[in-house]
């Protein structure tokens, strides 16, 4: 559990700087330059990921239970999973009508991804890391409308192609979960 919860800090901790010291973090971008900056970002949420994936897994064979999922808790799970998906994939893909709607549909996304785990997994470990996501990709979102708010809008036009094209690519990429999401099913 403890590294669930220190991978957590590690990989948050460095999503929070703009929230927190954007204007520190923008000077620090300016003094190392954008690529080296990137870098760094990356790595310190690379050891996050691992370090998480690694506390959730031990914690996983022997699971503290909290709460048991309603019993239509996999159709929560796969519907879910598949919306939070197309969301992530809105973030990519350009001109697409829901990232023009929503603007920051993988925070979006985040947060969609959350609930689902927490409505379905009512592990103790479950419970850390999905219960943690949530409120600091609420706050994430709130602190990104802030910002935006004194940025000029630049008016741009949804593509009814690259739409369908955001659906589809977060349905293609629902396929490799689908296993995870039907096993629920069957359990």
């Amino acid at each position: 559990m403890v590294f669930l919860i220190y991978g957590f800090i590690l990989f948050l901790e460095i999503y929070c700087v703009s929230m927190i010291v954007d204007q520190w973090r923008k000077d620090q971008v300016d003094h190392l330059d954008v690529e080296t900056s990137q870098v760094f970002y990356t790595l310190i949420s690379i050891a996050g990921v691992v370090f998480m994936t690694l506390g959730y897994l031990k914690a996983k064979p022997q699971p503290i239970t909290i709460w048991l999922s309603p019993s239509l808790g996999w159709l929560i799970y796969i519907y879910f999973s598949l919306v939070s998906l197309m969301l992530i994939a809105a973030a990519y893909i350009p001109n697409n009508a829901i990232k023009l709607k929503l603007k920051d549909p993988m925070i979006v996304g985040v947060i969609v991804w959350a609930i689902c785990h927490l409505t379905t997994i009512g592990s103790l470990a479950g419970i850390i890391l999905f219960g943690s996501f949530l409120p600091w990709a609420i706050l994430d979102l709130i602190s990104c409308q802030a910002r935006r708010s004194a940025l000029h809008p630049v008016k741009e036009k949804a593509s009814v192609v690259m739409s369908l094209v955001t659906i589809a690519a977060g349905v293609v990429a629902f396929f490799p979960f689908a296993h995870t999401a039907f096993g629920i099913v069957r359990s």
